[in-house]
């Protein structure tokens, strides 16, 4: 015979059979009723033959004791049972159904067959007890002498689909007229808010068809769960209603904000059976809120501003002002050029501007006499958005000159040069320069103020750019580089 060919089956025991394969190998049976491996009847060795080689789980229960014998897909039902079960005795090994299990080796003993479907059992899972569901179909297993010597099972848990279909019944007629009689974001979780049942995203959040405990890692942003947890505890202690207003993430990978509110559902007994949940997308009431409050209180920064700036330009008219009325002038002029900065600023003049006119206008009022400004380079026309970001950005830079900077004595000068250049892949770039020179000397201040937030994390984010800022001591100096499209397009 080919040294290759297979085995007979009669060659070795067992057959096959994986990790209860070689456990059933290495086990000294002789310590238990079943006796040395090598004396074991050819009856049972072809039983457990049989099932070691089936997917489906399967025990062997043999001899009046139920000895235990099973394969690899049993032993995952056995969970932390395994792999002390193998061998044991099943009213011992299955303790808190040792009724159950005495009525299926009498009936099985007997020459009968018994099956169950979705029959409900209660077992020790992880150190309590808990109901679990199974189909279990019994056969006898006959021995050399054609009599029953013990009882074989085909065991399959039901237990997650069982509880599944409990669940949809009782909730799908309620659910589906709560879905249909809203616009909103719906949702269910558990009692205890681990888990999130169902959710219907309106397109706005993704869609969660299958129960998850993750939702809050799919939904939420780490820094945010603690307080909105802290909002869901208190809900849950007084079985009361669940109102909180929350950033969230959107189905497209944007970050949004919804308006979320959920009430308890109870049973019998003042339990929580589970809560039932409605979303409101307020991402636009909330983007608008954002830009109202960054307005007012852009506003108030200015107001103060604007009153310095007036202070500083009376001072310098009129300081050593020998022509009263033609200084007075000059004084109106700049209280009119900083009134159109400020027109600018709403955004409601242009649709799109020049570049270098916006930088122009936008320092005029800050800007002294005497050829003490310079702005060259390259122009392009931008968005009414970029223009007003561009203009509050200059009304800081040029407000910092006349405090702090090269406009603060009567040498100092501002240059401003802008270029568009080509990146590697073809990219257009734009780049805006702002260098003092002259001035004071410069120092690092100890805070970064409103204006120096608003510059570089305002700008930056309105621009899809970069912003560097400097403060050598031969003179503050600013860059700005952004993706020339961006600034063209709203």
């Amino acid at each position: 015979m080919d040294s290759e060919s297979p085995q007979p089956l009669t060659a070795r025991f067992p057959v096959g059979g994986g990790e209860i394969g070689r456990l059933i190998q290495a086990r000294d049976w002789s310590r238990t009723p079943l006796g040395p491996l090598d004396l074991w009847p050819q009856s049972l060795k072809t039983a457990t033959n049989m099932l070691l080689l089936s997917p489906v789980p399967i025990v062997l229960l043999w001899g009046e004791d139920g000895v235990m014998i099973y394969n690899d897909a049993y032993s995952v039902f056995a969970g932390s049972r395994h792999p002390d079960l193998l061998g044991s005795k099943v009213r011992e090994g299955w303790s808190e159904i040792a009724d159950f299990n005495d009525n299926v080796m009498k009936v099985g003993l007997s020459g009968k067959t018994l099956a169950y479907e979705n029959q409900e059992l209660t077992l020790l899972r992880h150190g309590s007890p808990a109901p679990v569901w199974m189909n279990l179909d019994y056969s006898p297993v006959l021995d050399e002498s054609g009599k029953p010597a013990g009882v074989i099972a085909i065991v399959v848990e039901t237990t997650k689909s069982v509880l599944a279909q409990r669940r949809l019944r009782e909730s799908e007629e309620r659910f589906r007229a709560f879905t249909t009689a809203t616009t909103d974001i719906v949702y269910r979780m558990s009692a205890d808010w681990q888990e999130m049942q169902q959710l219907d995203g309106r397109n706005v959040l993704a869609d969660t068809a299958n129960p998850t405990v993750a939702w809050q890692e799919v939904y939420l942003f780490p820094e945010d769960i603690p307080a909105i947890q802290a909002v869901i505890d208190e809900a849950i202690s007084s079985k009361g209603v669940f109102e909180c207003e929350h950033r969230v993430r959107r189905a497209d990978g944007s970050t949004g904000w919804v308006l979320s509110r959920a009430v308890p559902l109870l049973n019998d007994a003042g339990a929580i059976v589970e809560w039932f949940g409605a979303a409101t997308d307020i991402t636009e009431r909330r983007r608008k809120q954002q830009q109202l409050e960054l307005v007012v209180h852009e506003l108030n920064h200015r107001v103060k501003n604007n009153l310095a700036m007036v202070q500083a330009f009376a001072y310098r008219t009129f300081r050593d002002a020998e022509d009263i009325p033609r200084a007075l002038d000059s004084f109106t002029a700049r209280l009119v050029s900083l009134g159109r900065a400020n027109d600018l600023l709403t955004g409601e003049l242009w649709s799109s501007a020049s570049l270098k006119q916006t930088l122009d206008q936008a320092t005029v009022p800050h800007r002294p006499d005497g050829g003490r400004w310079e702005l060259t380079g390259d122009d392009i026309r931008v968005s009414a958005k970029t223009a007003l970001a561009l203009t509050m950005a200059f009304h800081e830079l040029g407000t910092n000159a006349v405090r702090h900077g090269a406009w603060s004595n009567d040498g100092g000068a501002v240059s401003v040069k802008c270029s568009l250049h080509v990146i590697g892949d073809g990219t257009q770039r734009y780049r805006i320069a702002w260098d003092e020179h002259g001035g004071p000397r410069v120092e690092q201040p100890k805070r970064k103020g409103f204006g120096t937030v608003l510059i570089q994390r305002g700008l930056a984010a309105e621009t899809g750019g970069s912003v560097d800022i400097s403060f050598a001591e031969t003179g503050f100096s600013f860059r700005l580089e952004a993706p020339a499209d961006r600034l063209r397009n709203e």
